[in-house]
């Protein structure tokens, strides 16, 4: 009779412990947050139906964090959509500028040149008899970095007649055989071409070149040459100063650096060689 009774209390303390265990696994699963739906959800149809096919569970949660990347998310796009509006179509863009450009709407400033920059027209010509009359050629002196530039005084003969126009031809022509064998150069181009209507007007000489006289030199080089004619020409003649014209322009500066040049060009201190 005892073990009767020990039967039932047996498998009544069984159902217990059983209905234990499974309230613990209900609370356990409430903590994790696992519910039926989101099982179902998690394991469709069409996720097994894309396993192996690039397109797992585990690809999915990556795509979804890199969506946080502000660089690949659409509301960067949309922050960006107002560059590509403006150049959705740039052939447009070009061809409006072109029409503001080619606008007249009253305000564009004309290119004009001032009339102290323009060169005021040939004047009376200067004669004088024949005699000597110097000209300013280059030397240099060192090696390397430490060479320098010193002109070079030299004579010419004149048969008289224009001597403006015989000391900038003879500045052209250069130093003579003799003279090259002992150093002497030139730094004026070849190609520099004079204009011969020149004008002398209150001590000032207004001279004309072409465009060769500021190209293919350092400064130092187009300096010696503004100091060759400065130094050929000033002191003759009642000129004092200089003022050179680009092709009937007045230069205001010198080369592509744009080496200014004083209002009106003199002669600067130099040491002088003569020959």
């Amino acid at each position: 009779m005892p073990q009767q009774s020990s039967s039932p209390d047996k498998l009544k303390s069984l159902t217990y412990i059983i209905g234990g265990l499974f309230f613990v696994l209900v609370l356990i699963e409430k903590s994790l947050g696992f519910s039926q739906t989101k099982i179902q959800q998690s394991f469709s149809a069409d996720s097994f139906r894309n396993l192996g096919n690039g397109n797992s569970l585990f690809e999915k949660k990556a795509k979804s964090q890199r969506t946080s990347d502000p660089l690949t998310s659409n509301e960067w796009e949309d922050d960006l959509a107002w560059e590509e509006e403006a150049l959705e179509d740039p052939i447009l863009i070009g061809e409006e500028k072109k029409k503001i450009k080619n606008q007249d709407d009253g305000f564009s400033i004309p290119e004009i040149s001032l009339p102290e920059d323009s060169f005021p027209g040939a004047g009376k010509k200067i004669q004088d008899r024949s005699g000597y009359l110097s000209v300013y050629f280059l030397k240099f002196y060192g090696q390397g970095k430490n060479s320098q530039s010193q002109l070079v005084k030299v004579s010419r003969e004149f048969q008289g007649g224009d001597p403006i126009h015989f000391l900038v031809r003879k500045l052209l022509e250069g130093p003579s055989p003799e003279e090259k064998t002992k150093g002497v150069l030139n730094s004026l181009p070849k190609k520099l071409k004079f204009d011969p209507n020149y004008r002398l007007e209150n001590g000032i000489l207004h001279l004309s070149f072409s465009k060769d006289l500021e190209w293919g030199g350092s400064p130092e080089i187009l300096k010696d040459r503004i100091d060759q004619i400065c130094y050929s020409l000033i002191g003759n003649y009642g000129i004092k100063g200089l003022n050179v014209y680009i092709e009937r322009t007045r230069l205001r500066s010198l080369g592509g650096d744009g080496m200014a040049l004083p209002e009106i060009l003199v002669k600067s201190p130099r040491k002088i060689i003569l020959f």
